[in-house]
């Protein structure tokens, strides 16, 4: 009974022109495990042709040259033998020469994924932009939407391109929902979750401006959908946003140090009307406070203040407070840190001191030198004038004694304030020469030049 039936669905997959049927034939070869022991069997080979056969058809339907491209793939995945991995890889290859019709046409998520798998080897400069439009529009083939980035990623030249690419897709796709906002957000969701591990393994560099790209792309899909009106949606998606940032910020170091990595958490920020992001978040967006800190600490150590990277450490804490108790905790921890770069996390900013140049100094000494040789000379006619204030006191102690007390108070004020004065002059070594209404030549202290 068996053999009979693995007969039956040998003849059925070598001359049955219903493609469908031919792919049902297949399926049962491959349940009664009559493949891979019997590959070498001649209809196999004749089916195999049948599905090359199509796509070098141009009046073929769309939707069977994709199947075409999937059935391919899944002979080599379950033959598993060299020989025919090869075969099929040959087989394929004309398929590429023009782009393929929208990986959307085939129902099966299993399809897609052979699909995806068929890109996966094959080279064009159309790909790109395909698989960018396959992830946007795979709607819960995980395995085939994994694959699809895998393949985006190494054919992309930076992380920056391909969220480019991704943000032109997502931007062209529609969603006939009630609240096409929160479908839009679950399938960034779900495309999230398989990037970051893919991200993980990938050795593609960051890019110029991929923070920014990253913020587009997310930017590019709310614009097309609507921001999502469901909480627990929005929660779902800030997360995957920043555990995306959290993959992008340990696996490319420099995105950490560079602000606008985090430009994205602004859009997420503006679903919840809070003073601070929801509970259910807090503990996630603790991996990016680290992250900031981190960054924060590395460029410190180099001296170099970073603000707009401190301002973010703002954001991610959620608000103020908590942003500055974090900056502090940095200063008195790491004593290894300069004194300006502890002080600008005490303070939030930088304190930026001039130093005056050395001509400017001695302008302005030379100025001061001047002001008080001027008061040199008054002070030396105050202390000729001390007998007045003697007879003065002399006087009110016939008169008004009550005075006498202030009167000599003034009097050791203005002794004292012309011994400060001969001491500031002292300090700065100068001194007057000969009496008042008298010339004389003198030698500077200073320059020693002739005055």
């Amino acid at each position: 009974m068996t053999q009979s039936t693995i007969e039956s669905a040998f003849d059925r997959y070598a001359a049955v022109s219903d493609p469908r049927e031919r792919q049902r034939a297949f399926t049962e070869l491959v349940a009664l495990k009559a493949l891979p022991r019997q590959a070498e069997d001649p209809r196999f080979v004749r089916g195999l042709e049948c599905w090359r056969a199509l796509l070098a058809q141009s009046e073929v339907a769309d939707e069977i040259r994709l199947l075409a491209v999937a059935e391919l793939v899944r002979a080599a995945q379950s033959v598993k033998v060299k020989k025919w991995a090869a075969w099929v890889g040959k087989a394929l290859t004309p398929a590429f020469d023009q782009p393929l019709p929208p990986c959307k046409l085939l129902k099966e998520a299993d399809e897609r994924l052979n699909v995806a798998r068929a890109c996966a080897t094959a080279h064009a400069p159309w790909l790109p932009v395909y698989l960018a439009q396959s992830v946007a529009e795979e709607d819960a083939g995980e395995k085939a939407r994994t694959e699809f980035l895998k393949a985006l990623l190494t054919r992309a030249n930076s992380l920056a391109d391909t969220f480019g690419l991704l943000a032109e897709a997502f931007s062209s796709i529609r969603f006939e929902t009630e609240t096409p906002g929160d479908s839009m957000a679950k399938r960034f969701v779900r495309t999230l979750t398989a990037l970051r591990p893919v991200l993980l393994a990938s050795l593609v560099e960051a890019g110029a401006d991929a923070g920014k790209q990253f913020d587009d792309w997310l930017r590019a899909a709310m614009r097309a959908s609507g921001k999502p009106k469901d909480e627990a949606t929005q929660i779902d998606l800030t997360r995957e946003v920043v555990l995306t940032l959290h993959d992008l910020v340990r696996t490319r170091f420099s995105m950490a140090t560079e602000p606008e990595t985090f430009a994205v958490l602004k859009q997420c920020r503006a679903f919840f009307s809070g003073i601070s992001w929801p509970d259910d978040l807090r503990t996630t967006m603790e991996l990016l406070v680290q992250g900031v800190s981190e960054a924060l600490l590395m460029l410190g150590r180099q001296d170099v203040p970073q603000q707009a990277l401190l301002e973010q450490l703002e954001l991610v804490c959620g608000f103020r407070e908590r942003a500055k108790a974090v900056a502090t905790q940095l200063a008195e921890r790491h004593t290894e840190l300069p004194e300006r770069i502890r002080g600008w996390l005490r303070r939030g900013r930088l304190v930026v001191s001039h130093s005056t140049s050395e001509v400017l100094q001695a302008s302005l000494l030379d100025a001061n030198d001047t002001a008080v040789g001027l008061a040199l000379i008054e002070s030396r006619k105050l202390a000729a004038a001390d007998e007045t204030p003697q007879r003065i006191i002399g006087t009110i102690e016939i008169y008004e004694p009550s005075l006498v007390r202030p009167a000599n108070n003034y009097a050791q004020q203005v002794r004292d304030t012309t011994a400060a004065l001969l001491e500031v002059a002292n300090r700065r070594g100068i001194s007057l020469l000969g009496s008042l209404g008298e010339e004389v030549d003198a030698i500077s202290h200073v320059t020693g030049k002739s005055t």
